[in-house]
């Protein structure tokens, strides 16, 4: 006599109803979209903990720690209009990360450029998101860095990290000591973000001409330097912030 073979299913057959179906569609998509924020989540933490690691957290000094949006002076239109368009942007930033949306800030001195990336920064940091906030030259040398590094940290391990992470705002590009290397290192970053649709910020105190004078060095080719601020224009919205400097006259406190 032959025995009975028993299976054991670990899950109970779904109904196949119209209700059931309805239901189970909305629970595997729930499901879905739950596994989906935890990956998301792991990466996050992840990368974040690659920044800390390799550059010692964000990069945003301590002076900038209170440029916040609250705290962000809007007493002319002007400042006004760029203010609601950085507050847009850190509010909305997933669908900006999403299509590779960044920022172009350019203006002159004082008028609050680098206190709304900050605020950008902080507002997204708080919430999680990878960010790296500093300036061209403190960028190029944490790269110089590594050339004589005893932790065992490599120049493209740094440059990976500003190449994937989730947000890169570079402040005062222009200020740096320009090179054939910062300039070759400059296009590597930037190139690789555009081409991977990964949001870069930047803030100038140039126009677009007096820019690419500056970042490229005597007697070298301007090419690469007019395809980064090409780049960088393309895919961001460009601000304007040229008015009468905020740190004339202002009491104590850093400049807004």
């Amino acid at each position: 006599m032959m025995g009975s073979v028993m299976f054991w299913q670990p899950f109970l057959p779904r109904c196949d109803c119209e209700q059931a179906v309805a239901y189970w569609e909305i629970y595997d998509r729930e499901q879905e979209e739950k596994r989906a924020q935890e990956e998301e989540a792991k990466r996050r933490k992840a990368l974040q903990e690659k920044v800390d690691r390799l550059l010692g957290k964000s990069g945003i000094k301590k002076r900038f720690m209170q440029r916040t949006f609250p705290n962000f002076i809007i007493d002319t239109p002007g400042r006004q209009k760029n203010y609601q368009i950085a507050k847009e942007y850190a509010d909305n930033f997933a669908r900006h990360r999403e299509r590779g949306d960044g920022l172009y800030i350019e203006g002159t001195n004082g008028t609050g450029k680098t206190h709304l990336a900050a605020a950008i920064a902080l507002q997204l940091i708080s919430e999680g998101i990878p960010v790296i906030c500093k300036t061209s030259g403190d960028l190029l040398l944490d790269i110089r860095k590594t050339f004589d590094s005893s932790e065992g940290v490599s120049e493209g391990q740094v440059l990976d990290v500003y190449k994937k992470v989730d947000l890169l705002i570079i402040d005062d590009l222009g200020k740096e000591q320009c090179s054939d290397w910062s300039m070759s290192t400059l296009y590597s970053i930037l190139n690789d973000r555009y081409e991977d649709m990964k949001p870069t910020i930047v803030t100038t105190n140039y126009n677009r001409e007096a820019l690419i004078k500056a970042l490229t060095p005597k007697g070298c080719d301007a090419s690469k330097i007019i395809a980064i601020i090409s780049r960088l224009r393309e895919t961001s919205m460009v601000m304007t912030m040229a008015w009468t400097d905020a740190r004339q006259g202002m009491a104590k406190g850093g400049p807004q």
